[in-house]
């Protein structure tokens, strides 16, 4: 089994170490384990979850959110669905944030919470490529009508059942990633100019 792309790397881990521990988070002060199997179904999810919503090969998912799990999982899910991840630093201004998905032409847009959030609904008339924002806490934005506006728990709901109808889909996906493609793209911070994307392979 190849481990040439960050995706595939993840499926040589879960076959390794399975029910072991691969990531801690803290819930309301106790730590909860994520183990390698469960990291790698979440990210499954969240790919095929994306596939549900009409993501294609090559089309750019921007995060921008504070380090947690789903950032991971939707950093690899991204990638294993042969897109590419563009990240946003948590701190910028809604103008910043509105010029790397401007940028980058990222479709999907992934926003930790409300404050994020805010951001790409502040500028997102300007952003005529953007099809989903994608939210992984959904606090404080229960009245929230936006129609693009789309709770990161349901996207990885759909994705859970597309795969019970499509149990292979997923290790397709994998398996049609190459090395050569491009995995994710990192901006500058911009101190001296406008920020400038390196795109990135997975070799």
């Amino acid at each position: 089994m190849k481990a040439d792309t960050l995706p595939a790397l993840l499926r040589v881990q879960m076959h390794h170490y399975g029910d072991r521990v691969a990531l801690r988070r803290k819930d309301l002060g106790i730590w909860q384990e994520i183990s390698w199997k469960g990291y790698y179904e979440n990210v499954r999810d969240f790919c095929l979850g994306l596939m549900e919503l009409g993501f294609k090969r090559g089309d750019k998912v921007a995060i921008l959110s504070e380090g947690r799990p789903e950032w991971l999982f939707a950093d690899l899910g991204t990638q294993s669905a042969g897109g590419v991840r563009v990240g946003v630093y948590p701190t910028n201004p809604p103008s910043q944030v509105r010029y790397v998905v401007e940028h980058s032409q990222a479709a999907y847009f992934v926003a930790g919470d409300q404050e994020q959030a805010d951001k790409i609904l502040a500028v997102k008339g300007d952003l005529p490529l953007l099809k989903r924002v994608i939210v992984i806490d959904m606090k404080g934005m229960w009245n929230y009508r936006d129609p693009i506006l789309l709770p990161f728990g349901e996207l990885q709901a759909l994705g859970r059942e597309l795969h019970r109808r499509q149990p292979g889909l997923f290790e397709d996906l994998l398996d049609r990633t190459r090395p050569e493609d491009t995995a994710l793209i990192v901006y500058t911070s911009g101190t001296t100019g406008p920020p400038k994307g390196a795109m990135m392979s997975h070799a």
